[in-house]
């Protein structure tokens, strides 16, 4: 090895020692050949979920004690689609614009994993804060920040669709879920969908996977049920 790597990479060590950062989690899992997103969006209408309706100051169709079936579209508030979308425009034409002049290289010829296989979380934590403090239940899939199969989690991010902040761009920060297990879980599939419930609260939390603009205190992860199309 040429010694400037030498040099190089001692630096590099160095630099993550002093930092106190600890060494990097394993490579993510494949995503499965027949990996398949549930509908969530569809499978609550026809199971009647109640939303985030509010009747006389109360969740319509939810008895007290009980957990609030929300859906991911419940934690978008009123403009946050549409500002989503603006950015989208904006970080395309302008990739569109480098990539035309030369400054950027042709997307085909970026290896999946590479340095250059990046893309900025765009969106806002623009946040649904009639939730704060309910009990919630919302289906989703789970992404942690260790992927050994046997670990036990005492956080870990909760994101609407499979394979978000892994293999894809991040979610905005009003759908992802920062999720806190003081007991700890083991997670043996994170390509399945799940039932995650717990108290709720908006805010703002940062981490290197996705920043999210909510946080839930976990009561209970079960399987969700996936239903036929």
């Amino acid at each position: 090895m040429p010694a400037t790597r030498l040099i190089l990479l001692a630096l590099l060590l160095f630099l993550a020692a002093a930092c106190g950062r600890s060494a990097p989690p394993a490579e993510p899992p494949p995503l499965p050949g027949d990996a398949k997103t549930a509908d969530f969006e569809r499978h609550a209408a026809e199971a009647g979920s109640a939303g985030a309706r509010r009747d006389a100051g109360e969740f319509w169709g939810v008895e007290p004690g009980e957990a609030l079936p929300i859906i991911w579209s419940d934690l978008m508030p009123a403009g946050a689609e549409e500002e989503l979308a603006r950015q989208q425009a904006e970080f395309y034409a302008e990739l569109d614009a480098r990539y035309q002049a030369g400054g950027a290289p042709d997307p085909a010829t970026i290896a999946e994993g590479s340095e250059l296989d990046f893309m900025p979380q765009l969106g806002t934590f623009d946040a649904v804060t009639e939730l704060d403090g309910v009990r919630v239940r919302i289906p989703g899939y789970v992404v942690p920040f260790d992927f050994d199969p046997k670990a036990r989690h005492t956080q870990f991010l909760f994101v609407p669709y499979m394979g978000a902040c892994i293999h894809t761009p991040p979610p905005p920060p009003n759908q992802i879920i920062f999720v806190r297990a003081p007991q700890g879980i083991t997670v043996a599939d994170i390509w399945v969908p799940y039932y995650l419930e717990g108290t709720f609260s908006s805010g703002q939390f940062l981490n290197e996977v996705g920043n999210a603009a909510y946080s839930l205190d976990l009561a209970e992860l079960e399987p969700y049920p996936v239903m036929e199309p």
